[in-house]
């Protein structure tokens, strides 16, 4: 009879952060590149350039709006794998996806910078990026703590359930964004705004405890 070889590879997760954490430093980077320096001549460059800096205002406004998401993102996801402990290839394959969205943030400011005076597409391409990625971490969380299957058996179900709660709260206040973004796109921009400054409060918040759980770790 012929032996059965099996083997297995041990998915550790700082691996994936360290891979998520450098997927979104690069398109953190990414977004300035839409911020291309205006080409004018020289000799008439002083009051030229006053204006087209003035024009450029919704690519840098897109610019420091997705800026602060993605660092939301990245705390989000920093805050989740302080609890995971293992990991297996369905989830890494769900970080994977969640990857994928994150890199698309870059084209999403850049089209929303371009067209979102003028096109309420662009807004709701814009929150359906954001509304993509906050699923993903439900479902990377969900399926971390089902059944305690990638978490310490012992963490509290209050932990998993505020986790939970924070996390669909935000995915719903995206999809809410794209809603309102069919009436006027400027409701959704308001949205955006408003989730960014909830999730800055939120963090802020969080800090204390999660200095505390780290020290009792």
């Amino acid at each position: 009879m012929r032996n059965k070889r099996s083997f297995s590879i041990e998915l550790k997760p700082n691996r994936l952060e360290s891979l998520s954490d450098g997927v979104l430093a690069i398109a953190m980077t990414l977004l300035v590149i839409e911020l291309s320096v205006p080409v004018l001549i020289k000799s008439s460059a002083e009051e030229g350039l006053k204006i087209k800096l003035f024009e450029m205002w919704p690519k840098f406004a897109a610019y420091a709006l997705s800026f602060l998401i993605l660092g939301i993102f990245w705390f989000f996801h920093h805050f989740l794998f302080h609890y995971i402990k293992r990991s297996d290839g369905r989830f890494v394959w769900l970080n994977i996806l969640f990857l994928l969205f994150v890199a698309l943030v870059p084209f999403s400011t850049a089209l929303i910078g371009e067209y979102s005076v003028y096109a309420r597409t662009a807004v709701i391409f814009y929150g359906a990026n954001g509304f993509i990625i906050m699923v993903m971490l439900n479902l990377m969380w969900w399926y971390a703590t089902k059944n305690r299957r990638l978490v310490d058996k012992d963490i509290r179900e209050s932990d998993v359930k505020n986790v939970q709660i924070r996390f669909l709260l935000s995915a719903i206040l995206a999809l809410l964004a794209m809603g309102l973004s069919f009436i006027n796109p400027y409701f959704g921009i308001a949205i955006y705004i408003i989730i960014v400054v909830w999730a800055i409060i939120e963090i802020l918040a969080t800090i204390p405890y999660y200095r505390k759980t780290i020290e009792t770790d």
